[in-house]
């Protein structure tokens, strides 16, 4: 957002939070300097809606599989994965479009045939490119606007690139497991017979007629890729990112690659993993990477697996810069629970858009637990179905006084309208501020400025998305316009979920 506009403060992390400091006055007495008390950080869960899209045409008959939401030029368009019943199965690359995000109309678009028919939704089988992710890219000529991106397998016979018939694919198998045997060490076995794995991109001027590039955009070698890879365009440094599954000692793991250009990417980092908070007992499936429509945030809405229970349901986590991440809280923003029992897994897919006065993202549901039915199995009951996952917009995580609380910001620049409060209260429960200096170091007491006092501060409770702050009726901040101040609130039985000053 540009300078000269009031800022959202999202309370996503304690960044922005001062987190106070200790010191002694003259008289040799201890004083603390503005601390954080009484408050913490809750990842407040999701509704979710009934099902937008379900499997009702002969192309998605036995699974819908992974899919992407994007808002372009006011109209939703979703790119998504339709499986048909067969040996084996065929997989589809379909596309749909909305006026509001939940009637979705599927447009005959005549350029795939299925069945002996062209009057279908399909863009194309998905051999040809299986279209993990796509992204409207600002700084590409028309006929490139958007990309996509993929995981595929490359097969080499003697150090030669060969086709990925099935046929090679057995063969090279068949080779490499031979050599093994035989005692050949592994760069032997690579230079007889090998398998890598590549992401691959593919370009268009409106979304469904696309052209695959000749080389792919990045080789990651061995490591597999076998999630909904997702790729970016990042305007505020001009770069490509993407996020791709990793490996950790064998602990699946969110990797992040990119560049300047739409391919020839950097070799891959592992940006996040199960730590030592987490049980052990999880891997981190997917990442949904996407930005947070008002701030601009990184954020990840992840598929974390629950190996025991093979179930997934998807938590937060957050970043400034894209590379380095957090997670709020230790439990699900988007839980398993449905009005009428419960699913087994939910992956998460860009973008968080709005709905109306919501924000969602699109997720794909599935009833079979993970691991215990092989995908692709023919004997598989057919699965799977897209809802969304809802909120208040900006109320992802909540800086929440269970009791009574207090906290100051750092310093922002005043733009001279008004304090902006998105919140809401308990029964009992109330919220006050004031406007005081910026907290320095070394430590000394934080003045409250004049007129905006905590004492004059009227009083807020209720459920408000954007509340403006009055002292004694006054909401006008126009004295403080261009000064760098800081925001001290008191609350009790509250969550606060951003402000804007």
């Amino acid at each position: 957002m540009s300078d000269n506009r009031p800022i959202t403060q999202p309370f996503l992390d304690w960044g922005g939070i001062w987190p106070g400091q200790s010191g002694r006055d003259e008289e040799g007495r201890s004083f603390f300097e503005d601390p954080p008390q009484g408050v913490r950080l809750g990842v407040q869960k999701a509704d979710k809606s009934e099902p937008f899209l379900r499997r009702e045409r002969p192309w998605e008959e036995q699974d819908l599989s992974s899919m992407v939401v994007l808002l372009d030029g006011g109209r939703y368009r979703m790119w998504y994965v339709g499986v048909a019943p067969g040996d084996p199965l065929v997989r589809s690359i379909c596309y749909a479009e909305s006026d509001d995000g939940f009637e979705w109309h599927r447009p005959e678009l005549g350029l795939c045939e299925f069945q002996g028919n062209t009057a279908n939704n399909i863009l194309y089988d998905a051999s040809q490119f299986g279209f993990q992710s796509v992204f409207v890219d600002p700084s590409a000529p028309a006929t490139e606007r958007y990309k996509a991106i993929d995981s595929n397998v490359n097969y080499y016979r003697d150090g030669a690139l060969v086709s990925s018939a099935q046929q090679n694919r057995t063969e090279i198998g068949e080779i490499r497991k031979a050599m093994e045997l035989e005692g050949y060490a592994p760069d032997q076995i690579d230079a007889k017979a090998e398998i890598r794995h590549v992401v691959r991109g593919a370009v268009s001027p409106d979304g469904l007629s696309w052209t695959l590039l000749e080389e792919p955009l990045l080789d990651v070698g061995k490591t597999l890729l076998d999630t909904q890879n997702i790729a970016a365009y990042d305007e505020d440094t001009g770069q490509y990112l993407a996020f791709l599954r990793g490996n950790v000692e064998r602990r699946r793991s969110l990797r992040r690659t990119g560049g300047s250009e739409f391919g020839h990417w950097d070799d891959t980092r592992i940006v996040l993993t199960a730590d030592p908070q987490d049980p052990p007992h999880v891997d981190f499936y997917n990442s949904s990477y996407c930005r947070c429509p008002s701030s601009g945030r990184h954020l990840m809405f992840v598929s974390i697996f629950d190996r025991p229970a093979a179930t997934l349901d998807i938590h937060l986590a957050t970043s400034r810069d894209g590379w380095n991440w957090s997670r709020p809280e230790r439990r699900p923003i988007v839980d398993l629970q449905t009005s009428t029992g419960q699913y087994s897994a939910l992956y998460a897919s860009p973008n968080l858009v709005p709905l109306g006065d919501q924000w969602g993202i699109g997720c794909l549901a599935v009833h079979r637990l993970h691991d215990w039915a092989e995908y692709g199995n023919l004997e598989a009951d057919p699965d799977g179905e897209y809802c969304w996952a809802l909120w208040k917009p900006e109320r992802l995580v909540a800086l929440e006084a269970p009791l009574e609380g207090q906290f100051t910001t750092i310093e922002r620049v005043c733009h001279g309208d008004r304090l902006l409060l998105n919140f809401d209260t308990e029964p009992g429960g109330w919220i006050k501020v004031a406007l005081v200096e910026p907290p320095g170091t070394p430590p000394a007491p934080v003045p409250e400025l004049p007129g905006f006092e905590m004492d004059n501060c009227d009083v807020l409770d209720g459920d408000h998305l954007s509340q403006p702050v009055s002292w004694k009726g006054n909401e006008n901040l126009s004295a403080l316009a261009g000064r760098q101040v800081s925001v001290r609130i008191r609350m009790a039985k509250a969550r606060l979920y951003s402000l804007t000053i």
